[in-house]
């Protein structure tokens, strides 16, 4: 059996140290529905087995995260497009209810709210949930984001406005019901 060369023991060590935040990546992408499923770990896997088949072309030296987690972003996007058959486009009457914005960073992010935050994130339209999570969580510019998503900068911008109203209000709803 051959020795593996420099790259693919590069490969392997990103693989093994970025695992767990790529299926949480997924996850957060999926939304509420597939956190407890296997769908997560198989779109990272998916992705992985892709990116392996070229790994030699890249430069591993730096950890890897940011290709993989395009690699599984853009996994997760081209699954929910297969899964849906149409538009990710949000539906219009969510889109009429949305209401004033909010900073949610003004809220104290205490346990309870991080879950809660959590919860109102997995209910959103999956754009603007995937958006939120690859501009917030993933740093991607707006460029980025539109090119993995396959929309223009304006929607993305769109979408992540949306989002954020959306999530302020729902967070606002919830400190009034206290």
């Amino acid at each position: 059996m051959a020795e593996p060369n420099a790259a693919t023991k590069q490969f392997e060590t990103a693989v093994v140290a970025n695992m767990a935040r790529l299926i949480g990546l997924a996850r957060s992408m999926l939304g509420g529905q597939a956190r407890d499923a296997k769908q997560a770990e198989d779109l990272v896997q998916d992705a992985l087995l892709k990116l392996f088949r070229h790994h030699e072309r890249y430069d591993w030296s730096d950890g890897g995260w940011s290709l993989m987690a395009k690699a599984v972003s853009r996994n997760v996007i081209s699954c929910r497009r297969r899964k849906l058959g149409q538009s990710l486009d949000a539906d219009p009457a969510t889109m009429d209810s949305l209401g004033d914005e909010q900073d949610p960073a003004t809220i104290p992010m205490t346990r309870e709210v991080i879950e809660m935050v959590r919860r109102y994130m997995a209910g959103l339209p999956a754009n603007w949930r995937e958006a939120m999570i690859l501009r917030e969580q993933q740093e991607m510019g707006y460029r980025e984001i539109a090119e993995m998503m396959q929309a223009t900068e304006a929607q993305v911008k769109t979408w992540l406005h949306r989002g954020r109203t959306r999530l302020a209000e729902l967070l606002r709803e919830h400190m009034m019901e206290k």
